[in-house]
């Protein structure tokens, strides 16, 4: 019997995913957090838990600390984080983070469960597709591109995802709760890092990657 808890913070959502997961396997053991302070109390109390399946994205908070907080609890359990964000861009920073998996939403069952099982028995994943793409770049311009991609932190990335959605610094200080100068210092890192020379070119850039 494998324990999973599922993180997210939209019902259907979890939902969904359950249901995905009770397709995988009957011997998967679920439980449920709408919040991450949900999902430590559920962790201090189910010793037995191996692996967290959570969205990339819960209640504003970044990757690094949704990784950080959980791993202060339990060292030992396995996170998977899934996402429809752009795999390029997210995949290798959640493992950079201390993540153990990335997987996208619209992946299929098989993939799924392929990623569980890697992750439960303590390797890496990210899909094979991926992997290929990213060792077909080392001799092409784009490898330029994920490299600056890899030098963001978790929250330059959150910052470089809004801005590439076009959001202004005051929205994007709303949305992830910070100062509208913080956000401004935030995006010149992000311009520099990524050698872009506007917001413009930094959502053209992200677009592709």
């Amino acid at each position: 019997m494998l324990n999973i808890l599922i993180i997210d913070d939209q019902t259907m959502l979890r939902a969904g995913m359950r249901v995905m997961l009770e397709t995988v396997s009957e011997h998967y053991c679920l439980y449920e957090a709408s919040c991450v302070e949900t999902a430590l109390s559920i962790l201090e109390s189910n010793a037995d838990i191996q692996v967290v399946i959570s969205e990339l994205k819960i209640s504003n908070r970044v990757v690094a600390d949704i990784v950080e907080t959980i791993k202060a609890v339990r060292n030992d359990v396995s996170i998977l984080l899934y996402s429809g964000l752009a795999e390029r861009l997210y995949a290798l920073p959640v493992l950079r983070a201390g993540a153990d998996g990335f997987i996208m939403k619209n992946a299929k069952i098989p993939e799924l469960q392929k990623a569980i099982e890697r992750i439960a028995a303590g390797g890496k994943y990210l899909n094979l597709e991926l992997q290929t793409s990213l060792i077909k770049n080392k001799s092409s311009h784009r490898l330029e591109d994920i490299e600056s991609v890899e030098k963001l932190s978790p929250r330059e990335l959150m910052v470089m995802r809004e801005v590439a959605q076009g959001k202004s610094t005051k929205e994007i200080a709303y949305t992830l709760k910070l100062k509208c100068n913080t956000v401004s210092t935030y995006k010149k890192r992000i311009c520099l890092k990524m050698n872009v020379a506007d917001r413009i070119e930094l959502a053209q850039k992200a677009a592709v990657l």
